[in-house]
């Protein structure tokens, strides 16, 4: 009886909106994981160590960037300039910190 009310379009439609629904959770659950992990940084040089502490940040900073230029080049013409320049500055940001990481390895 179910046969009768099926649609071949739309459980296509519903399968592609679900995929879509799935594909942004995951990038929702990076951002997520990425952002936890610059603001858990300063914490981990208080309780363990600064170099750590620098590993953290300088991976989150790289993931991040990374993930949002990605995420840029699937956006409108407006938000894709707006996300390009935040990866562009997330990226110097990421330079310093792990230039800062290379200095006190060298120097330790």
């Amino acid at each position: 009886m179910s046969e009768l009310f099926r649609n071949p379009q739309r459980d296509e439609e519903d399968a592609r909106q679900m995929a879509a629904i799935q594909r942004e959770n995951r990038l929702n659950l990076k951002a997520l994981l990425l952002t936890l992990a610059i603001v858990i940084a300063p914490f981990l040089a208080l309780l363990i160590s600064l170099e750590l502490a620098l590993f953290v940040l300088v991976a989150g900073l790289l993931f991040s960037t990374v993930l949002t230029w990605s995420v840029a080049g699937k956006m409108g013409a407006g938000t894709r300039s707006r996300l390009r320049t935040t990866a562009a500055l997330n990226f110097v940001v990421f330079l310093m910190a792990a230039a800062i990481l290379v200095m006190r390895l060298v120097a330790a």
